[in-house]
């Protein structure tokens, strides 16, 4: 009796530590791919500002301060509104310079072409092939890591 009892015991013992140390596993590699997802959608997230800037063509740098800059504006502007309609009212504002912003560039980009003898690029030529690359291979990593 008492030799099944530590039978019984000991098989529980071993069962017990088989699925904690499952269940800790688990959560070690649970954590690694967020860690992984992290450091991809960071890199990805690197890689856009970088073709931004390239596309504007300025340093990403530059970028990054004309960025923070125009999110300062709008911070202020936020702040400054005193009812849900002036909030409203900032907020279509921005998002109207910004599709002007965008619909001019479209127009430039349109009405020159590409002008490599006067020095001129079209924007989408600004980024190079490789970040291109590069770009692709961080957005198929988040995919396949965060996914």
């Amino acid at each position: 009796m008492k030799g099944k009892f530590l039978a019984t015991a000991a098989t529980l013992l071993v069962v017990g530590t088989a699925i904690y140390g499952l269940n800790a596993w688990e959560h070690i590699q649970d954590q690694r791919r967020e860690a992984v997802c992290r450091a991809a959608r960071e890199h990805l997230n690197g890689l856009e500002t970088q073709a931004r800037a390239l596309a504007s063509g300025l340093t990403v740098e530059a970028y990054a301060e004309a960025e923070k800059a125009e999110a300062g504006q709008l911070v202020q502007a936020l702040d400054t509104a005193k009812n849900e309609a002036e909030v409203d009212a900032v907020i279509d504002k921005h998002a109207a310079a910004i599709e002007a912003q965008i619909t001019a560039e479209n127009a430039e980009v349109q009405s020159r072409g590409d002008q490599p003898f006067l020095g001129q690029e079209l924007k989408k030529q600004r980024i190079p092939t490789d970040v291109k690359q590069e770009f692709k291979r961080a957005e198929k990593a988040v995919a396949d890591t965060c996914g």
